[in-house]
């Protein structure tokens, strides 16, 4: 007899199904689950031979990984000796530069300051020269703007002048308009105030 479930039997059984059926049933997932657990075993199984290999992998990625670290540290000590040794025959080289360059930069300074003076005395004389330039340039326009302003002076009189002339010349134009239009308009009120008489 087939190992099966005696709670899915017993489930089927209460459920009404014959038998027969509940057996088959019962008997149908106890082999079902039984296929399930073998899987998972077997997977288990070669789950657990990837991780061996996977860790074996691993260990032999670590060992070289090590490998290199301690190659690495080595080539670091030797460049940091060759940089030490460097450093001493660079000492002394800049050492002598640094002498070299001192009475180089001595000898220049003493040549620049004599230059420096002539040119400082140079740019003096130049100020000075603008100054006085300034100066006369400054005088000269007050003297035209005082002329300008003279003559603007003249122009406003003129004009004033000018205008009073225009303004009398303006009121007799009006006087006489007026004398023509009493002349013009006087014969029309007459005609129309005898025709009103008339009338």
């Amino acid at each position: 007899m087939s190992t099966m479930i005696s709670e899915v039997y017993t489930a089927f059984k209460a459920a009404g199904v014959t038998e027969q059926e509940a057996r088959q049933a019962a008997e149908a997932l106890s082999a079902e689950n039984l296929a399930t657990r073998n899987i998972i075993a077997e997977d288990k199984r070669d789950l657990i031979a990837i991780i061996t290999a996977l860790k074996q992998e691993i260990s032999g990625q670590i060992d070289r990984v090590w490998q290199a670290i301690s190659d690495l540290r080595q080539e670091v000590s030797e460049v940091r000796q060759e940089n030490s040794s460097t450093r001493q025959d660079l000492s002394g080289e800049i050492a002598s530069v640094r002498k070299d360059l001192s009475g180089e930069i001595a000898s220049v300074r003493k040549d620049l300051s004599g230059e420096i003076a002539s040119v400082r005395q140079e740019v003096a004389e130049f100020r000075q020269e603008i100054t006085t330039e300034v100066a006369d340039i400054r005088l000269e326009m007050t003297r035209e703007i005082a002329g300008v302003r003279l003559e603007i002076a003249g122009v406003r009189q003129e004009v004033t002048r000018e205008s009073g002339e225009i303004k009398r010349g303006m009121g007799i134009m009006q006087w006489m308009l007026g004398l023509v239009l009493i002349v013009l308009v006087l014969p029309i009120l007459r005609d129309i105030a005898a025709q009103i008489s008339t009338g």
